[in-house]
């Protein structure tokens, strides 16, 4: 399918669920056999897929591609308090590092 999108900056995933996983060949099938139920695919020992990524099983660009739809689902799905407070707290910490460079 071709969209023509003018002045777009870009496209996201909307409520995505838990299809993620399913999207993504391999992550899927990969990730039932990691050692927690709840793995970020990340840093958990036991995770399948940080395994297969290592053993050259699971393509590493396809690895991060996915982290980095996982990561833009997660913040599409908080709430907009949610995105309110992480926009307050990023800018107090922008501050507060202008400010120890300006000192």
């Amino acid at each position: 399918m071709l969209i023509d999108t003018p002045g777009m900056r870009e496209l996201g995933l909307l409520v995505t669920g838990d299809g993620l996983d399913d999207t993504f060949a391999g992550i899927g099938e990969h990730a039932v056999s990691c050692r927690f139920a709840d793995c970020t695919h990340t840093t958990e020992p036991g995770c399948a897929i940080l395994q297969a990524v290592a053993d050259g099983t699971l393509d590493e660009d396809r690895y991060q591609s996915y982290l980095k739809l996982k990561k833009e689902t997660e913040y599409h799905d908080l709430s907009y308090a949610e995105k309110r407070r992480k926009d307050r707290s990023f800018g107090r910490f922008i501050k507060s590092a202008q400010k120890s460079l300006e000192e």
